[in-house]
């Protein structure tokens, strides 16, 4: 169902926001798999001996810290992208109640 302004223009598809929100969860997860390896590997490096386990310990760290401003950067897009939905659902809640209860728009 899409959304219409009082101009009666498209300013949200729920279908699309929808699909927009469970590719974002899909890259969250990915994301998070991804740490998980680099936690492994972050462990198995600090174990080495010499600059290559050191050098394996920074890079991991940074990705991860990468990993994880990512990750609340897609959250919060998610969670932008829902109350935008939430906002303009009651929207049309309002506008419907209004019109059925015959005052017009």
């Amino acid at each position: 169902m899409a959304f219409y302004n009082e101009s009666g223009q498209i300013t949200i598809d729920e279908v699309a926001a929808n699909a927009d929100i469970g590719k974002i969860r899909q890259a969250v997860m990915k994301l998070e798999d991804s740490q998980n390896s680099l936690v492994r590997l972050f462990s198995a490096a600090s174990t080495m001996q010499g600059q290559t386990g050191q050098a394996i310990v920074e890079q991991a760290g940074k990705l991860r810290s990468r990993i994880e401003a990512l990750k609340g950067q897609l959250n919060r897009s998610a969670s932008l992208i829902q109350s935008t939905v939430d906002k303009y659902e009651e929207e049309d809640r309002q506008l419907k109640q209004k019109i059925m209860s015959g005052g017009g728009v």
